[in-house]
């Protein structure tokens, strides 16, 4: 180094000392993180409150259990202004759902009833929603996973959606609790698939029986099957699942989609809770090969709940992170982050990488949220929030230790009546350095400890920088803009495909080379339980003023390259078109 850097480096040193003496510990640590969050819910406009429900009065006993999962959010432009919009699903039978306008002046405005996607939950009660552009309008249109009857509303492209359930075939009834939408065949049509709970044949507000829980703790397989609905290009939709072998049972409460061994076709990994999780690899579109997951050691038995992957390591191998349950004394299973190594075996690197523990874990979201070029993980948590002097995980050890126990009657079940179980948790926002992970959620301002289900990232000003969205399980949803004084540029890719891709681009891999260090990002169609984030490509490039370059491997096979990429800002590719704009 010559005089001259250490002369410099020296005086910022001494500068940062000089501007942190007159800052208070909390502003301190904003600082040195160079990320800070701010609840801008109220500001923005954005007053939804998710309710749940009840059901038929022989289970009251385990209410507080039924009514645990439901709440969830998902971005997109529906209106295609440039500025990314929030749906927010409502898990009560006759309670609205809420669509929020991004003004891009800072606040939203809730649309739902003028678009007519607000009163959804006439037969049913929503528990998953995705965006997708099935008929690659340029509109993404909305598809609602729900316990009852799901539905599916299409986007008109002048600010309203028409109901289309029936005619497109997808008014699947049953308990769904994850969606995403993927082009397993790559035929250029988004498909769904739709991750479910509970048998299809129980009605929860009108039971024949209470034997309507898992038959085991840790290897269930009584859950309801999943469906994956194949667009066939007429605006209808055919369910294959059994027909391609992923009809999978196990009690799913997400559900992801990736290329994940690099053969060009998107496979589908399900997280199971009380049992192990499935991954279904896909075989050229013609259907699909199962894998059950292990953990080196027998059977995966934890209890799964989320799906979510990155190029953590940089080596073009998307690791997979699924959120389980832990909580001392009682059960100590940590999230797994399972990573495949040079010899082709996965392993779960969750320990040696910081993000094992995060108490009762839900949705989980990879993202840059510095601008470093390293891929974050923000993870939501807490059960059941009541009393805070009265615990159900006692009555729950009892049940699943007791000899003679029928865990699958709800009579069994000792009633939750006020106990909460998980509550009060605080959320992990584990920040990734390039060497491991650190939980700096109570230092920039992520200090709420409601019971969170789904998380979305998004750039929601169009500034450069990842804002997170919560979907909270019974209370208000909650909104937190970013501040990002890192200085940290980036780069956000707004994909178009072009027949034969899909339009959105869903299954496009986007490797960005920064400093001769190579990121793969695969646009996914919705993982992460109970969240569906930005549908562009946000990665940040430290202090570098260039990418290198840009290869984009769309979902028809074509391979494209770009350079002279410019930064910054908000790029629009399109498929075969050469200059980005």
């Amino acid at each position: 180094m010559t005089m001259r850097g250490m002369l410099r480096g020296m005086i910022g040193a001494a500068a940062l000392i000089i501007i942190l003496a007159g800052c208070s510990a909390k502003e301190q640590e904003q600082q040195a993180y160079g990320i800070s969050f701010e609840d801008v819910t109220q500001a923005a406009g954005v007053t939804f409150e998710h309710e749940k429900d009840t059901f038929d009065p022989k289970v009251s006993n385990i209410y507080p259990w039924l009514g645990s999962t439901g709440a969830g959010v998902a971005i997109a432009d529906y209106n295609g202004d440039g500025w990314m919009d929030v749906y927010f699903i409502n898990s009560k039978r006759g309670a609205a759902n809420a669509l929020y306008k991004n003004n891009g002046d800072g606040t939203f405005e809730d649309v739902s009833e003028a678009a007519g996607v607000a009163d959804v939950n006439t037969d049913g009660m929503s528990e998953s929603v995705v965006w997708l552009d099935y008929n690659n309008s340029g509109y993404p249109s909305l598809f609602i996973g729900s316990w009852g009857k799901s539905r599916m509303f299409r986007n008109n492209g002048d600010g309203t959606f028409t109901e289309i359930t029936d005619m497109a075939g997808v008014g699947y009834r049953g308990y769904v609790n994850k969606v995403i939408a993927l082009d397993y065949d790559r035929d250029g049509l988004l498909d769904l698939y739709l991750g479910c709970y509970f048998r299809e044949t129980d009605d929860l507000w009108n039971l024949a029986s209470t034997k309507i829980m898992h038959s085991d703790f840790e290897r269930a397989r009584n859950g309801g099957r999943n469906v994956l609905y194949h667009n066939n290009g007429d605006g209808t939709f055919t369910d294959v699942a059994a027909q391609l072998g992923v009809d999978d049972t196990g009690w799913t409460l997400a559900a992801g989609s990736a290329d994940l061994n690099g053969d060009g076709w998107p496979d589908i990994y399900n997280a199971n809770d009380f049992g192990p999780d499935s991954l279904f690899l896909n075989q050229e579109g013609k259907g699909f090969k199962k894998v059950v997951q292990t953990r080196g050691v027998g059977d995966d038995t934890f209890k799964g709940m989320n799906v979510d992957f990155a190029d953590v390591f940089h080596d073009g191998r998307l690791t997979n992170y699924v959120s389980n349950i832990s909580k001392e004394t009682y059960l100590l299973e940590g999230n797994q982050m399972w990573h495949e190594d040079d010899d082709g075996i996965y392993r779960d690197v969750a320990e040696e990488m910081g993000v094992k523990q995060a108490g009762f874990s839900w949705g989980a979201r990879f993202l840059d949220v510095d601008n470093s070029g390293q891929m974050s993980l923000m993870v939501t948590n807490g059960f059941i929030s009541a009393s805070k002097k009265k615990d159900y995980w006692f009555d729950m050890g009892t049940l699943a230790t007791t000899p003679g126990y029928i865990v699958e009657d709800a009579n069994n079940w000792p009633a939750f009546k006020d106990k909460s179980m998980s509550g009060y948790e605080k959320k992990k926002l584990f920040l990734n350095d390039g060497q491991s992970f650190k939980d700096i959620a109570q230092n920039v301002g992520l200090t709420f400890t409601d019971d969170t289900r789904g998380v979305a990232a998004v750039d929601l000003w169009n500034r450069g920088t990842l804002d997170l969205v919560f979907a909270v399980q019974g209370g208000p949803a909650r909104m937190y803009k970013s501040t990002n004084t890192t200085g940290n540029h980036w780069i956000t890719l707004k994909l178009i495909g072009t027949p034969p891709s899909n339009r959105e681009a869903v299954g496009a891999k986007v490797t960005i080379t920064v400093n001769g260090v190579s990121t793969l990002i695969e646009r996914d169609g919705g993982n992460s339980h109970g969240g569906q984030s930005d549908p562009r490509i946000h990665f940040g490039l430290k202090q570098a003023t260039a990418v290198d370059r840009i290869r984009i491997e769309w979902p028809s096979g074509r391979v494209e390259e770009r350079t002279n990429i410019p930064i910054d800002r908000i790029v629009t590719v399109v498929e075969g078109v050469e200059d980005p704009s």
